[in-house]
């Protein structure tokens, strides 16, 4: 008999249609029976997206139901995971990936009788998706990167300078392709009267892209404050 245990996603209906040899489908996930050490409470699974393309680094969170039970576990490069120990009972099991919608499924775990294998299939967060891992912005997440630009932007239009100049330099550092922020730090530099930083940051953002009239104009009004000094 495979264990009692429905997975799906919340405030949704799943039909479960058995497929054969205590295989069965729900909502997308894969749940069978094993035979092998469910004494031990054993579960292990895979986590894959709808191409069938392992999910790295995803993040299994499992939470009994009954007591205060938690437990992590990490897929590795196959994209496998496996809890071993887990107490009698139901348990929660919550998956979240970077760049992934998170899903969840909930096993009543049994003392004896065999374990568990299941397979979790993941949906791309269209809103949230992964950092890339090629080209200028390579490792960065376009909502964090968003983010730290609107918190730059704030502390600009809020007046307070110095810690704008500090904001955008940390994005810079982390993407320095956005050679654009050369001239908002030069802004920054301007309204604080800074003009040797100002045009230093001009010069930087002309350099980065001699066709900037912006920075051209930026740098000239700076050359001739500077000199009125």
């Amino acid at each position: 008999m495979p264990c009692p245990s429905t997975w799906g996603r919340p405030s949704m209906q799943f039909a479960i249609r058995p497929l054969a040899h205590g295989l069965f489908v729900i909502g997308g996930l894969l749940l069978c029976v094993t035979s092998q050490a469910a004494a031990q409470g054993r579960i292990r699974g895979l986590v894959a997206d709808r191409d069938g393309a392992p999910v790295v680094g995803a993040v299994i969170t499992a939470e009994e139901l009954a007591a205060n039970g938690t437990s992590l576990a990490t897929t590795d490069a196959s994209g496998r995971f496996s809890f071993i120990g887990l107490s009698r009972g139901e348990w929660v099991f919550v998956v979240r990936a970077d760049g992934f919608e998170p899903v969840q499924g909930v096993a009543d775990i049994r003392g004896s009788g065999p374990s568990t294998a299941v397979q979790f299939t993941m949906d791309r967060d269209l809103f949230n998706p992964p950092a890339p891992t090629a080209g200028v912005l390579a490792g960065l997440k376009a909502t964090d990167l968003v983010e730290s630009l609107g918190q730059a932007d704030r502390l600009f239009d809020t007046g307070d300078y110095e810690l704008a100049i500090t904001a955008y330099q940390a994005v810079l550092a982390s993407a320095p392709a956005l050679t654009s922020l050369h001239l908002e730090i030069g802004h920054a530099h301007r309204e604080l009267q800074q003009w040797e930083q100002a045009v230093a940051s001009y010069r930087a953002a002309l350099a980065a892209d001699p066709s900037s009239s912006e920075a051209a104009a930026a740098l000239d009004l700076a050359g001739v404050a500077t000199r009125d000094r």
